[in-house]
């Protein structure tokens, strides 16, 4: 599947659980004071086949609250990666904004989830930092918070903890989801 062809239907997720994910994640700051998933809650997430995220520039608003609300299929950003191997630190991703897959560095920490991709001098981070649903039925979480920067810190790679508590503010909010979870590639045909 081709993300840039992606359209409103690539999130199996239902409309009252996005949007209680959404409003958890974007109402006024709290997308930064969700205290950080422990490393048991990215378990599932880094073993994951495919991890869709989608980031947001602008927001609808919610005409009850007023608060800013992520619509599903209106990402300014969408991004998936693939072949997730924590050990090595490596994955693979495709953007909206960027032609082509992309190998890109993944680092968890106790804290979060880090995707990090050099482009030219220039660092890529998409954080996974929390869990904002949580399956009680299944025991795992299928949402997760997470924010998207554009940086020149090359310290990025060494301590992306550090970078993400200086660049959250700025950060484009978003959330990311392991939904693709059991999905078989369709690049072969079975013989």
């Amino acid at each position: 599947m081709s993300l840039s062809n992606c359209t409103d239907s690539i999130l199996p997720v239902s409309p009252l659980r996005l949007l209680q994910a959404a409003l958890i994640a974007v109402a006024s700051g709290a997308v930064f004071t969700v205290a950080a998933a422990d490393r048991s809650e990215f378990a599932n997430l880094v073993k994951s086949r495919y991890v869709h995220c989608a980031f947001y520039k602008g927001y609808e608003t919610d005409p009850v609250t007023g608060d800013p609300l992520m619509v599903e299929g209106r990402a300014d950003a969408l991004m998936l990666f693939e072949g997730i191997d924590i050990k090595r630190e490596k994955a693979r991703a495709i953007y909206t904004r960027m032609s082509g897959l992309r190998d890109v560095t993944v680092i968890q920490t106790d804290k979060a989830v880090h995707f990090i991709d050099s482009v030219a001098g220039m660092y890529v981070m998409t954080t996974v930092y929390s869990c904002i649903d949580f399956d009680e039925k299944r025991g795992t979480c299928v949402t997760y918070g997470a924010v998207n920067s554009r940086l020149f810190d090359s310290s990025v790679l060494t301590d992306p903890d550090k970078v993400y508590e200086k660049v959250k503010r700025q950060a484009d909010p978003g959330f990311c989801d392991h939904s693709f979870i059991g999905i078989q590639g369709a690049s072969r045909i079975p013989r």
